[in-house]
């Protein structure tokens, strides 16, 4: 038997059931599977062009709404970049002086320690100072993505 024979005849190999094409014809409920033997993609030659067809159709409206998308989103932030800016400047201050050291003097941190310097290296490691450290990162990288994001739409 032939493939096409093979194929037209319903007769599907149960090794190689890849050799078949995987569109389905007719309704969810009462349709069947193509049954020309598949060459590009696991399809035939006629399903490949449609389901490439419909796969740049797709393509095309999701570019579309994506640009649609972006551009709604520049036009309601370009107003917005300066305080952006301003924001990012004190996020980045806050976040320097929260991960400075809080001893600057290196040979005062070993051995016998005065209670200040202990204090100072205990408030450095607080939960809630350490909270504030990884909020105020994501805070700035989320401005610094979306200062980027307005200096390459503009």
């Amino acid at each position: 038997m032939t493939p096409k024979k093979t194929a037209a005849a319903g007769y599907q190999h149960p090794d190689v059931p890849w050799k078949l094409c995987a569109y389905w014809v007719g309704s969810d409920t009462t349709g069947h599977r193509c049954t020309a033997v598949s060459v590009k993609g696991g399809y035939c030659e006629k399903h490949y062009a449609i389901v490439l067809e419909r796969t740049k159709k797709t393509l095309a409206k999701s570019r579309a709404n994506s640009a649609r998308a972006n551009a709604a989103w520049f036009d309601r932030n370009v107003h917005r970049a300066p305080s952006w800016r301003a924001q990012l400047e004190r996020a980045e201050a806050e976040y320097a002086r929260r991960t400075a050291s809080p001893v600057n003097d290196r040979a005062a941190v070993g051995g016998d320690t005065h209670r200040s310097i202990v204090r100072g290296q205990a408030r450095h490691l607080s939960d809630s100072n350490i909270a504030r450290v990884v909020e105020l990162e994501r805070i700035i990288k989320t401005l610094r993505a979306d200062l980027a994001r307005l200096e390459a739409d503009a």
